[in-house]
């Protein structure tokens, strides 16, 4: 198993329990990022750690947009009003193009330091009950 694959491995089995290899729950997930995001770490492991939050995301994106629950922490608002979606849908796709950025480990250093500012910025505004990205609504 290569180095990467035992990072990830250790980082999904540590973070959430599964059964027969279904899903994992949206929440270990949203957890997972918030981990990996609060400190981006040393600009040496950024690449790494930029691929693991990556990953993590990859996996609650794909978990939301088909259907699983939503995290207990976030108070979803569907009702509120329209310039608030925008705003979370332009937060969420900014922390996804800053995830998926290619270079070396100055590049994934600032990379990291964007994902960071973005994720904090899309959590702490789901949180506080605003409506969900539009790739997330339901």
């Amino acid at each position: 198993m290569s180095l990467e694959a035992e990072e990830f491995n250790d980082m999904t089995t540590d973070e959430a329990q599964t059964t027969n290899g279904t899903v994992l729950p949206a929440e270990a997930m949203a957890a997972q990022v918030s981990r990996l995001l609060a400190t981006p770490g040393l600009p040496p492991r950024a690449v790494a750690t930029l691929r693991r939050a990556d990953s993590a995301f990859g996996l609650l994106d794909a978990l939301l947009r088909s259907g699983a629950p939503i995290p207990g922490c976030w108070r979803v608002d569907s009702d509120a009003e329209n310039y608030k979606a925008r705003y979370l849908t332009d937060v969420y796709d900014r922390l996804s193009e800053a995830l998926r950025e290619d270079g070396g480990a100055p590049h994934a250093f600032a990379a990291l330091r964007s994902a960071c500012q973005e994720w904090k910025a899309l959590d702490a505004a789901l949180r506080a009950g605003s409506p969900l990205p539009e790739p997330w609504q339901r």
